[in-house]
């Protein structure tokens, strides 16, 4: 969702002033046409009406709503500016609106680039427009029920990727990763982050009563996307290649895309030929499961050392070669790769 059709989204949203005055229209059902724009903007559209510059407020907007015509408020939503306004806007703008209102509602919107809010007074329906975009505000409650099974169906991707990376972490160890098993985890984990960004564009929607499902949303999506990354960091075939580059590929994949493992591969940059070769895993995800173990020394132990096999293979000798690792830090990643190898190779779950 653009920002600036996200920012009126959230001036709409149930629990500011504004929604509140549209809903009491609806409730009225008497209809309405709401201009939000300064006065130098409007007024050169404007053919009659009452210039009021009253406060705003929802019960006053509501009320002035009664009349036929437009009301006008400024951008900041400070001020009523004026009640019962004649809109004359260029007649040659192209509208697919039908209705008087809607239709006026929609060349005001392209003419003066700013939001207008026409609310139907039979269908009780509130649309906005804005430049070329039209949207109709949605029930909350729909909206709640759908970001409900939205959350649903991401806790099951959540355990699903949870699976994969339990089979994940037994393969990193014995050297043998097949390439479909990592366009799985990035194929489960992009597939969350795709949910996410639409349950976000629902919140905004939803306003205040959203706060519940947020906190829901940030549990199930908590380190999702920084194991994305390690994955990709442990198994993308360019190294030189910027990790934040290959993941803004992958997510701009189109979902059917997103379901054939060897288009992500490519993106990872892997050959046909390749593709059944299993790999080594360079260790990123699984170090980073180790204790006190700084991002920069993760770094520095796979450029040294290349793979999670050879760190592994290391004594701690060949461990404080490496600048930042001293003998007590090179004795934690020797017990913490243990510990992580017995957990994994004896079937433990993945944390």
């Amino acid at each position: 969702m653009r920002d600036e059709y996200r920012k009126i989204l959230e001036r709409t949203a149930p629990g500011t002033p504004l929604r509140e005055a549209l809903d009491r229209v609806v409730q009225l059902g008497t209809g309405g046409l709401v201009v939000i724009a300064d006065r130098e903007v409007v007024a050169p559209i404007i053919a009659a009406g009452f210039e009021l510059n009253a406060p705003f407020t929802p019960q006053a907007l509501a009320e002035l709503c009664k009349m036929d015509r437009a009301v006008v408020v400024d951008e900041a939503l400070k001020m009523i500016l004026y009640a019962n306004a004649h809109l004359v806007p260029d007649p040659t703008i192209p509208s697919a609106e039908t209705g008087t209102r809607h239709r006026v509602a929609e060349q005001t919107a392209k003419q003066l680039e700013r939001p207008v809010i026409a609310i139907s007074e039979e269908r009780k329906r509130i649309t906005i427009y804005y430049k070329s975009w039209r949207y109709e505000l949605r029930d909350p409650i729909a909206l709640s029920s759908q970001a409900s099974q939205a959350l649903l169906i991401l806790d099951r991707y959540r355990r699903e990727l949870h699976e994969l990376l339990t089979e994940l972490a037994p393969m990193e160890f014995e050297r043998k990763v097949p390439l479909d098993h990592v366009a799985m985890v990035v194929q489960k984990a992009v597939q969350m982050i795709h949910l996410e960004e639409e349950l976000q564009s629902l919140f905004v929607e939803l306003g205040r009563e959203a706060k519940l499902l947020r906190h829901q949303l940030r549990g199930l999506m908590r380190g999702v996307r920084e194991t994305l990354k390690l994955v990709v960091l442990d198994f993308r075939k360019a190294q030189d290649r910027p990790v934040e580059e290959v993941i803004g590929e992958i997510l701009k994949l189109d979902p059917e895309e997103l379901l054939v493992p060897e288009v992500i591969l490519k993106v990872l940059g892997y050959s046909e030929e390749e593709l059944e070769s299993p790999v080594p895993s360079r260790g990123f995800r699984l170090l980073s499961k180790i204790p006190r173990l700084p991002p920069s020394i993760i770094e520095r132990l796979v450029e040294e050392l290349g793979s999670l096999d050879q760190i592994e293979r290391a004594n701690r000798r060949q461990l404080q070669r490496i600048k930042g690792i001293a003998e007590t830090r090179a004795r934690a990643i020797k017990s913490g790769l243990a510990r992580l190898r017995n957990r994994y190779i004896s079937g433990g779950l993945e944390r």
